[in-house]
């Protein structure tokens, strides 16, 4: 028997945040990768990811907020205030953003060296559920490890076909028609720099902070 699949109505996303909550993996949009995605508190269910996955128990998940100032409570501000400039200006939305960690982080397999990616999704359908689900998520792209480019965008029949059996739910919405790339990734816990780029331009970003390209992967989508 293949896993739930919901049309992303009201009710819907409720019946699929409710799923989150017991420990379900769901497939799931963002603003760019179909991801899958569960409770960021529940170790089961992360372990789960991974295996689904095929990922390196050493390449840790990104946290997803709902709120955007939810990020301190597990995110370190730095002196210079660069995370808040970057948060204040593109979430909800890009870019990542990696900052030393709390402890109130609640997975050390959501952490590198002290530090913790984190997102705020400007995604319409994912913001509904997780309104539902009530507690930060953890989450990465929906493909098999090492199986495609790191430019490639991982669309919902993509996603189906790599890992579509192995998932409790899908919620059958795929990425935004104007999204061509995985989220930019800015490191400001040793920057700020640019870990990967995005859609968001360096430009962009540099219109709110000076980063630097030091592309070196912590926690690809």
């Amino acid at each position: 028997m293949g896993p739930t699949v919901l049309e992303p109505t009201p009710e819907n996303l409720r019946r699929a945040a409710a799923r989150v909550r017991e420990g379900g993996v769901a497939l799931v949009p963002s603003d760019t990768n179909t991801a899958l995605a569960v409770d960021a508190h529940d170790a089961e269910a992360i372990d789960r990811v991974y295996d689904i996955k095929g990922r390196s128990r050493a390449s840790p998940l990104t946290l997803f907020v709902h709120a955007p100032a939810d990020w301190r409570r597990y995110g370190r501000p730095d002196e210079a205030g660069v995370a808040r400039r970057l948060i204040d200006a593109f979430w909800p939305g890009p870019p990542f953003v990696v900052v030393e960690a709390t402890d109130a982080v609640p997975d050390d397999r959501i952490t590198l060296r002290g530090t913790v990616s984190i997102g705020c999704i400007a995604n319409p359908t994912w913001r509904a559920l997780t309104r539902h689900v009530d507690g930060p998520l953890a989450m990465t792209s929906a493909n098999r490890s090492g199986t495609v480019d790191d430019d490639t965008l991982i669309d919902l029949d993509l996603a189906r076909e790599h890992v579509g059996d192995r998932v409790d739910v899908v919620v059958a919405e795929g990425p935004p028609a104007d999204a061509t790339r995985a989220t930019t990734i800015v490191d400001v816990a040793n920057g700020p720099r640019l870990l990967r780029p995005g859609d968001l331009s360096v430009a962009e970003l540099n219109a709110v902070v000076d980063v630097f390209d030091g592309r070196e992967s912590h926690s690809p989508p």
